[in-house]
């Protein structure tokens, strides 16, 4: 929220217009702010922009609310002084994920496999070196070095095969998204996750 907004909580976010990326992660966790506020979708204006749009009109007030990631979190952290009304502790789990062809997967489950643990070992040395990964992500997302420290301080580290768990949470997405005209059909998310052979 813009620090001097009267908004002060999710509830007071009804009748308001709120800028967001339409299809992310965090259009699944404006919805479920929204029923913590004993609110619905519907409630509010939503202004589906990307997230440089996004900031733009945040900032020159042509919205009242923005729900955004890191690090564009950041950023507009950094050069708006926003406030937080909510994030997504004890709303949503969010996951990042590594797609590929069912064909490759098929064809090469070994590859899969030492993929995976490549990722493992260069999310273990970022977790343990996290001034060398600001150095390594500012210039690259031409981002100060401080904004990108905001946003690495809140990274998640870990890739694994995907677990029922995360499945489940990725299906309670999909469903959402199709009880609010998203997607047009429901879909099962199980069909599309690779299964590695034992």
């Amino acid at each position: 929220m813009p620090k001097n907004s009267p908004v002060a909580s999710v509830a007071d976010l009804k009748g308001k217009r709120v800028a967001l990326n339409k299809g992310s992660n965090v259009h699944f966790l404006l919805v479920r702010a929204l029923e913590h506020a004993g609110l619905k979708l519907g409630d509010v204006e939503p202004a589906y922009l990307a997230p440089a749009d996004a900031r733009a009109a945040f900032e020159r007030g042509s919205v009242d609310a923005w729900v955004i990631w890191d690090p564009y979190l950041a950023a507009g952290q950094r050069a708006t002084e926003a406030r937080t009304l909510t994030d997504g502790a004890g709303l949503v789990s969010n996951y990042q994920f590594y797609l590929a062809t069912r064909s490759l997967v098929a064809a090469h489950p070994d590859l899969v496999r030492v993929v995976l643990d490549e990722i493992a070992a260069a999310d273990a040395w970022a977790a343990a070196h996290p001034r060398e990964v600001v150095a390594l992500l500012a210039p690259r997302i031409g981002l100060p070095d401080d904004v990108v420290a905001a946003a690495v301080s809140r990274l998640a580290y870990g890739a694994v095969p995907l677990d029922a768990a995360v499945v489940d949470n990725q299906q309670a997405i999909a469903d959402t998204f199709h009880a609010i005209g998203l997607f047009p059909k429901a879909f099962t998310v199980r069909d599309a996750v690779w299964n590695p052979p034992s």
